[in-house]
């Protein structure tokens, strides 16, 4: 999909976005400072900034954040949370020269992308130690197979089916990350976290309820609240436990000098 026609997705979904997605761990936050405090990091650019619920954070414990996003409403939430340093803009053509920053980061966006290979080496070409995003590697014991989205997700796709409005399937976002991690190995990936998860699949509709989900935004206000209803009957009080795995993936600009072939190296962040 056109980043023009993403853009325009988030932005009908920016006045519920916070509210349908789990907040960042504060541990993950922490994890993810002391890693790019070890990499040498001051001066960071995180691209699909959003709403700045990680690039506030970052900015409270001392970072220089500039956030970048296509979506205006995306962007204009950032700026009601008084981040100072915003810009509207393509991930594929970043308007910055040459290691502007220390850093360029992204925290669960590669998977929204057409092309991330493209976005993560323009990113680390804007950046002095490289392009860096937290994503979800796949556990030791593989018991993050199931995502707390699936059930959910996929129970009311099938409810929308059955009363005549079919929503197109979309491709798991931490699948669309281990795809991505298996065609571009990164030169390091530090485990900032790891723990089990129970969690409501209740609360998971209810946030579906809200619109906050790209693949709804077709569906008539009405029929969603009615296939919620229906959902919500057929989970009654189920839980869903499952492994919660964060990592820092970095990939270094040097990989893509005309001195260095496009391999990935054994390295790490400390």
């Amino acid at each position: 999909m056109p980043t023009r026609d993403v853009a325009a997705e988030f932005d009908q979904i920016s006045l519920v976005y916070d509210e349908t997605r789990e907040p960042l761990d504060p541990h993950t936050i922490d994890g993810l400072s002391r890693a790019l405090r070890r990499a040498g990091t001051s001066s960071l650019l995180e691209v699909g900034v959003g709403t700045g619920r990680v690039a506030g954070p970052l900015t409270e414990r001392g970072f220089d954040v500039t956030g970048l996003d296509a979506s205006i409403g995306m962007l204009s939430k950032a700026r009601a949370k008084g981040l100072p340093k915003l810009v509207r803009g393509s991930g594929y053509r970043l308007p910055f020269g040459d290691t502007t920053f220390d850093a360029t980061l992204f925290v669960h966006v590669l998977h929204v992308l057409d092309a991330p290979e493209s976005a993560v080496r323009e990113a680390a070409r804007v950046s002095r130690v490289g392009a860096c995003a937290l994503v979800h590697p796949r556990s030791n014991d593989g018991k993050d197979e199931v995502t707390p989205e699936d059930g959910p997700r996929e129970i009311l796709r099938e409810i929308l089916r059955e009363q005549g409005f079919p929503t197109p399937p979309r491709a798991n976002p931490r699948t669309k990350e281990r795809e991505l991690l298996g065609r571009l190995p990164p030169d390091s990936l530090e485990v900032l976290g790891e723990c089990d998860v129970t969690e409501s699949l209740r609360d998971r509709l209810d946030r579906l309820a809200k619109r906050g989900q790209r693949s709804l935004l077709t569906i008539p206000p009405e029929a969603l609240r009615r296939a919620v209803e229906v959902a919500r009957e057929r989970v009654g009080d189920r839980t869903v436990t499952y492994r919660r795995v964060e990592a820092l993936a970095l990939w270094r600009p040097e990989r893509w000098s005309a001195d260095t072939a496009p391999g990935a190296t054994s390295a790490s962040l400390q």
